[in-house]
């Protein structure tokens, strides 16, 4: 829980990171980074930080709201209905004087910049409330036909897709060199659609040094991939938890980072594809 502090925004954005940092640590050493892979897709708005939050308070939860949002949407909170802390950001705009040298003479400027700081609000989930139903919009693609999905993906890709017989463990991978996808080509078409998720979120977002930062980048392209095959409907554990584990715990101190590049890239090829999926139904209409 964060409690209100007159602390310095400086010392304030510490003790969020560090408390961040403790609450993922937990989730990790729990064995539930799986579920939390999962639990994000339900609250793309909501920031990596408080994303981590709301799943350490109040883990089941499925749709949160504060008061005044569920008040509107014509449902009311019960008796006892649980808190769910969160940090709200309050933008300030602010001004300053500089001076700077130009052409050997001293001039002054005013400069803009903007920063945040932030106050502890709570929210409720839908379970704590009662009143009307709320319409949930399904966003899956036929997750009773993941070869659909397979087909979908190979022409939503940005680079060629080619199956092949790939020799070795490997199931697929992305070339730079030859701007290409390579799927396993013996594999069944939901283990496709998997692979492929995985080698476009390689394609598409991960800008790691593989030869230096191969764990980070194997780490981050498979939680990219998880988190949009579940969004999706499509049933795959094709991400190595016990690996993203073990890196979780001896680097906790770039988690929040990476965990914040997941959730943006995750959220980016989400909204691109069903943006696709949207498009390619408008042009067969037409």
């Amino acid at each position: 829980m964060y409690k209100k502090q007159n602390i310095s925004r400086k010392d304030m954005t510490k003790k969020v990171f560090e408390e961040t940092v403790r609450k993922l640590q937990s989730i990790v050493d729990n064995g539930d980074y799986e579920k939390f892979l999962k639990f994000q897709k339900n609250f793309r708005k909501y920031s990596f930080m408080n994303l981590v939050a709301i799943f350490y308070q109040f883990p089941n939860a499925t749709q949160v709201a504060g008061k005044s949002t569920w008040k509107k949407l014509n449902r009311e909170l019960l008796d006892n209905a649980q808190k769910i802390y969160i940090l709200a950001p309050i933008p300030h705009n602010c001004s300053k004087k500089v001076t700077k040298t130009e052409n050997n003479e001293e001039i002054e400027e005013i400069i803009h910049y903007q920063f945040n700081t932030y106050r502890t609000v709570f929210v409720y989930d839908i379970s704590q409330t009662k009143g009307e139903p709320i319409p949930l919009a399904n966003t899956t693609i036929n997750s009773s036909d993941m070869a659909y999905f397979y087909e979908k993906l190979k022409v939503f890709s940005k680079v060629a897709v080619i199956e092949k017989d790939i020799k070795g463990y490997a199931e697929g991978y992305y070339s730079k060199s030859t701007n290409e996808i390579a799927i396993k080509s013996t594999l069944s078409p939901n283990h496709k659609a998997s692979v492929l998720l995985h080698e476009i979120a390689h394609s598409l977002y991960d800008d790691f040094d593989y030869s230096k930062d191969r764990d980070l980048s194997e780490i981050f392209v498979e939680s990219i991939a998880y988190i949009v095959a579940n969004h999706f409907g499509l049933d795959t554990s094709i991400c190595s938890f016990n690996y993203i584990i073990k890196w979780a715990k001896g680097e906790t101190q770039t988690v929040i980072d990476l965990g914040s590049k997941i959730q943006k890239c995750a959220n980016k090829f989400i909204d691109s594809l069903e943006n696709f999926e949207i498009q390619a139904t408008e042009q067969l209409v037409a």
